[in-house]
């Protein structure tokens, strides 16, 4: 009998201590193996959180950074065999004095990357690229225009500390066309092209 209570109290001990660490009310936890771009350093079990308040379902990615752990947090859905999908892949591309996230849309086309290091014992976003695919209207000739596919290209060097939890894609929605840190690019070039044509001043062809 005894030990039967004692069995009892651990159960809710540990159970408490969940919910501490979750600082959430009314989530429940599940687990999936992931298999897809996860750097070494990534956990390859990552929690999806049900939260019944809210009525959003995502998963919480947590990688060592430096000195640091940082947390990820996003979007799952439902596949048709009832078993939870990421909306967005993420990936670590570890640098000598700086980190890369990528982050990569499964469902969409949007791609983002965040450039991370650290400054005074704390990390921090010094750089951040977004990609989104837009219909671009252009002037072939005085007062006739064409339309084609391209990509916005956003680039955002404003210092952003890491206080917290990064939202995806709460957190990194900046692209958008009327912001100045945007612009059109013909989709045969990527990100990395892009800006540095923007940079230098060349023109895009827009020719088909």
């Amino acid at each position: 009998m005894k030990n039967k209570i004692s069995y009892f109290f651990i159960i809710v001990l540990l159970s408490s201590c969940s919910n501490k660490q979750l600082n959430q009310e009314n989530v429940k936890v599940s687990f999936f193996n992931e298999k897809k771009n996860i750097h070494e350093t990534a956990k390859t079990m990552s929690p999806i959180i049900e939260d019944d308040d809210s009525e959003n379902t995502y998963i919480l990615d947590t990688f060592d950074i430096f000195s640091h752990k940082i947390i990820l947090q996003s979007d799952v859905f439902l596949n048709y065999q009832n078993s939870y999908e990421r909306v967005f892949e993420i990936s670590l591309i570890n640098k000598l004095d700086y980190v890369i996230i990528e982050i990569q849309n499964t469902i969409g086309v949007s791609a983002y990357q965040l450039f991370i290091r650290e400054r005074n014992n704390k990390l921090e976003i010094f750089k951040q690229t977004g990609r989104d695919r837009i219909l671009f209207t252009f002037e072939i000739a005085k007062d006739d225009y064409d339309s084609a596919n391209a990509s916005l290209i956003c680039l955002s060097q404003k210092i952003k500390p890491i206080n917290g939890i990064i939202k995806i894609p709460d957190d990194l929605n900046f692209t958008n066309e009327n912001t100045k840190d945007c612009f059109a690019c013909p989709q045969q070039y990527t990100t990395e092209e892009c800006l540095q044509k923007k940079q230098s001043g060349e023109k895009f062809s827009w020719k088909k």
